[in-house]
Order: structure tokens, then sequence, then C-alpha cells
């Protein structure tokens, strides 16, 4: 078998938990991964399949069945995502199938319990997309705002923000510089504080929300916010789901599937340089609680990564590495889902608004 058709199956014994995990069944993902058969037809095969269902969902809205046209809308975005999250070989379509997963979600949003909203963020020479979805109720809720890693999208989250609606907490899942619609203001960045405090000035002062804030990182979103969270003083906590330390220390054992991945994310014709400067040496740790949670099976981040984290955090950190948890954790959500919402949950609750700086 060559390198290529190897690829196909890298992808899927890699990220098939993550893809059932954001909400396509397994049977269905399998399916549509036995028609494509070779790497050349993935992201052809899972944009037909994503056809399929935002018809479903046109056909549903047409007939007034909103809820379930907001459910097929939400899973043709997912099908336009898990096309292109791993396709670098041809960018313009990658591109392509991108704009496509962004717009079925558009649709979906407003059809969805509760709904979403496309908040517009004015951020250097444009603007960063997140969507923000707060819980029904008259209390003012507090915020988590959620950082993708480095080829999830803001798209990819409606089934982990339901544990935090069921919760009383508001989401604003944020495509950051380099993540998603994030792209145009280029490659992933180290330092993304900026990005996220321009994310809480977009959304201050509305009557929704209550003021106190929570950061949640996946993967690589993990690192990211344990970095931006030093700069962050208002934060009530700060959760790294399977993050990692020092990029560039563990760059010659990462899997080739997931250089690949670097290679785009990074933008660089030095990725190992361009990957050394993802680091947490000589950053400062968060001041506000920290909570690390890792997969023990991780194949890609190891769990001395997360013990790395923990030691990075000024005050200490809540360390918890789940023996049977692969990478994020995607093989056993409802152990580690459940706990991340609680522990955010709990921090809220134990503060009745920002922390001083």
């Amino acid at each position: 078998m060559d390198q290529v058709e190897n690829r196909l199956l890298s992808v899927v014994e890699h990220w098939l938990p993550r893809i059932e995990v954001a909400g396509i069944p397994s049977a269905t993902a399998r399916a549509v991964i036995e028609q494509a058969g070779t790497w050349a037809n993935w992201l052809p095969a899972w944009c037909a399949e994503g056809d399929r269902h935002a018809q479903i969902a046109a056909t549903a809205l047409a007939d007034g069945h909103q809820v379930t046209a907001g459910e097929a809308y939400a899973r043709a975005s997912l099908f336009y995502h898990f096309g292109q999250f791993m396709a670098f070989e041809d960018v313009a379509a990658k591109a392509a199938a991108a704009a496509r997963k962004a717009e079925f979600y558009r649709l979906a949003l407003p059809l969805l319990d509760p709904p979403g909203e496309i908040i517009d963020i004015p951020f250097e020479d444009g603007y960063l997309r997140a969507v923000l979805r707060t819980p029904a109720g008259a209390d003012p809720r507090p915020l988590a705002v959620i950082l993708p890693g480095s080829d999830s999208t803001k798209e990819e989250f409606p089934a982990l923000e339901r544990h935090f609606h069921a919760r009383g907490i508001a989401t604003l899942s944020l495509d950051g510089p380099g993540q998603g619609e994030g792209r145009s203001h280029g490659p992933l960045r180290p330092d993304v504080a900026p990005a996220i405090h321009a994310a809480l000035h977009a959304v201050s002062g509305r009557s929704e929300l209550s003021g106190q804030v929570g950061l949640v990182g996946m993967a690589f979103g993990g690192h990211l916010a344990l970095r931006a969270s030093a700069h962050l003083p208002d934060l009530q906590g700060v959760v790294s789901i399977n993050g990692f330390f020092d990029l560039g220390g563990l760059w010659p054992e990462l899997p080739q599937v997931y250089r690949d991945n670097m290679h785009f994310a990074l933008g660089s014709d030095n990725v190992p340089a361009r990957a050394a400067d993802f680091t947490l040496k000589g950053c400062d740790g968060p001041r506000a609680p920290a909570l690390i949670v890792h997969g023990g099976r991780d194949r890609i981040f190891p769990p001395s990564e997360a013990e790395a984290c923990a030691r990075f955090c000024r005050n200490g950190a809540e360390l918890h590495v789940l023996p049977g948890g692969n990478h994020v954790c995607n093989n056993i959500p409802w152990l580690y889902r459940p706990m991340v919402a609680d522990w955010l949950a709990d921090r809220f609750k134990r503060s009745t608004g920002p922390q001083p700086q």
C-alpha cells in the first residue's frame, strides 16, 4: 500500500472517534469512508453526503419541521468539515468545502436549541467570527469561550456545547487566527490573547451574559488557552483538554498524518522551526484556576505534556490523566465532557462576577 492510500487509514485510525462524537453516527461515518474507498475520493464522498443532508434539511424546513431542519443542516456542515479537515492536496477544493461548511452552519444556527448567533469580531484589518449560544432563562449567564484545535472549527462544537448549556452556561465558539474562517488572518499564531480580548469586547455589555468568563481549549486550543490566560485576568477558570507544553520538542515523534496537518496549519516552509514557537517555556502561567484533562492513550501529545502544563500553572492545576482516553478523549466523551462542564460550573458558582485584576 502506497503512502497516499495509507493516509486514509491513518486519518480514520486517528480521528474516527472524533467524527463520531461530533455528531455523525458511527455507521454513517463508516459507510461514507467505505464509499470513498481511497484517499482521492475522501473529500468528494463526504461532500456528497453533506449535500444529501442539506437536502433533507431544506425539505424539512419547507414542511415546517424546524427542529429536523436545524439538525440536518448542522450534520451537513459536519460532513463538509470532516471532508476538508485533512484534505491538503487541493487547497482550492479545501477552501470551497470549508465555505460550504460555514454556509450550512449559518442555516442551522437559528433552528438549534438554544439558537446560535454569528458574532462578527473586528480584528486587525478584518473580522474574526464566533458563534454565541445562550441557554433560555431570565438570569444572565456565564460564558465559556471555546478554542478549537489546529484543524477544528466552531462548526464542530454543537455536541460539546450542549454540556455547558445544560448547566446554564452560554458558549462562544471562536475561530481564532488560522482556524476556520480565521484563516483569512493567516496561519496559526502562538498568542491568541488579542483575538480573545476582541471576542470578549464584541459581546461585552450584552444583557444575557453575566460577565463571568471561562476559557476551554481543545488539543492545540488547549495550549493556546493556557498561554493566553495569563493575559486575561478576569477569567474564572481555564481548561486545557489534551493540549501540549512544547510542540517543538514533540516534533520528531509526531505521527506523519499530524505533521501533514501542521504543514498547512502553521503555514511555513520550515515547519519544525515554526513549531518551536508554540511553547509555554518562558511564558507566564494562568492566575485563574486551571483544569488539565488528558487521555492516557493519546498518540499525538503524550500525557507527559499534560503534566508539564499542570506545572506551568502558577497556582497549580487540577490534573486528570484518563487512562483509557485517546487524543482529546473522544473515545470517552461521557467521562471528560461532563467533568469539564461541571468543573467550570463550579468555578462560576464560587464567583459572583469578574475576578479583580
